[in-house]
């Protein structure tokens, strides 16, 4: 017989071993991205949307209940680290339920379908299914895939390169007046 995973250890192995490719959320699976600089730009992004946490509290359950409200975002970053900014901008969507109703002009059941994006989905899936430890241990993880620490020292050279530069003055003089 074989054993059911939960979503927690689906995420963990699929998220903190570099071997798998694939993460299930929801019964569906989901290839990890490759690490590229726009998935990074874009986890920046949802990063400085988190809540300023005070460190220096004496009252941690206070500050954490304080700033939680305003965390929601903490789904939406690992579903970027999931889907990569790429699989985000060909906007996928996800069915989340289909709805049958009768028609009286058509004489017939028609059926539709509710729908939302895919990166919201996860996001939420990850929220609502996901311990808080698998989630920072998931997302610690896959910021060390993101090869973070390249990044930084490229972009570091390259704003260190934009400083050393020379840069020429220019003096503007009144148009007709003689320097």
């Amino acid at each position: 017989m074989e054993d059911k995973k939960t979503i927690e250890q689906q995420v963990a192995e699929a998220i903190l071993q570099r071997a798998t490719a694939t993460i299930e959320i929801a019964g569906k699976s989901y290839d990890i991205a490759p690490p590229t600089p726009a998935t990074l730009i874009l986890v920046s992004e949802l990063t400085a949307q988190l809540p300023t946490i005070d460190r220096n509290t004496k009252d941690i359950l206070g500050e954490t209940l304080r700033t939680a409200k305003d965390s929601k975002v903490l789904g939406r970053i690992a579903a970027t680290l999931i889907l990569g900014a790429k699989r985000i901008r060909e906007a996928h969507t996800v069915t989340i339920g289909t709805t049958r109703r009768w028609s009286w002009r058509r004489l017939r059941f028609e059926t539709t379908e509710e729908t939302m994006p895919e990166v919201d989905f996860i996001a939420r899936t990850v929220l609502e299914e996901v311990s808080t430890v698998t989630l920072a241990k998931a997302i610690g993880q896959r910021f060390l895939d993101m090869q973070v620490g390249d990044f930084f020292g490229l972009t570091t050279s390259l704003s260190e390169t934009n400083i050393l530069r020379p840069t020429r003055e220019v003096e503007q003089t009144a148009s007709g007046a003689s320097s």
